[in-house]
C-alpha cells in the first residue's frame, strides 16, 4: 500500500487530465495553453479569438466544441485570428497526443507552423491567410502531421512541407 502512495506521490498530476474552459477559466486560449500541462485539453466555447497561441512543447487537446458534441457547426463559430501573424504554433517537439480540433483559423501569415513535432489537425478550416508568403499549414524538420477532415483555402501557400 505504501509503494502505491508513494508511486502516486512521484507522479503527481499526470494521473489527472484537467478540462480548462475558455473563456470560463482563461480569457484567452493562450492562458488555457499556459495553465495545462501535458494530457490536458483546453476546451474553447464560440468566439472570436484575436490572438496567437504557442503550444510551447505541451501534449494537449486544444479544440471547440466540436471536439465534445461532434457538432461540425463550431468549426466556422470558433475562430482563432491571428491578426496578420503567425496564428497557431506547434513547435518544440510536442508528440502524437498533441490535437488541434474544430477551428477556423484566420489571417494568418501562417496559420499553423509545425516544426518537429507529430499532432493531430481535425475538423479544421484554415483560410484567408495574410501577405505574400501566408501559409496554410507549414510543416518543417521532421514533423509527422496528421490532418484529418480539414480545409485548406485563400492562402498564397497551402501546405508547405520543408
Amino acid at each position: 500500500m505504501i509503494r502505491i502512495l508513494i508511486i502516486i506521490f512521484l507522479t503527481g498530476n499526470s494521473l489527472f487530465a484537467t478540462i480548462i474552459n475558455v473563456p470560463d477559466d482563461y480569457s484567452t486560449i493562450q492562458g488555457g495553453i499556459d495553465a495545462s500541462g501535458d494530457g490536458d485539453t483546453v476546451l474553447v466555447q464560440p468566439g472570436t479569438y484575436v490572438e496567437n497561441i504557442d503550444y510551447s512543447g505541451k501534449s494537449i487537446v486544444v479544440g471547440s466544441l466540436t471536439l465534445t458534441t461532434g457538432d461540425t457547426s463550431y468549426i466556422s463559430q470558433t475562430v482563432i485570428d491571428g491578426s496578420g501573424s503567425y496564428v497557431v504554433k506547434i513547435e518544440n517537439e510536442e508528440g502524437e497526443s498533441t490535437v488541434l480540433a474544430g477551428f477556423s483559423i484566420v489571417n494568418g501569415s501562417r496559420g499553423i507552423s509545425c516544426t518537429g513535432s507529430s499532432p493531430l489537425l481535425e475538423n479544421l478550416i484554415i483560410r484567408d491567410g495574410t501577405g505574400s508568403w501566408s501559409y496554410g499549414i507549414f510543416i518543417y524538420n521532421g514533423s509527422n502531421v496528421r490532418l484529418r477532415n480539414s480545409e485548406v483555402y485563400n492562402n498564397n501557400i497551402g501546405i508547405n512541407i520543408s
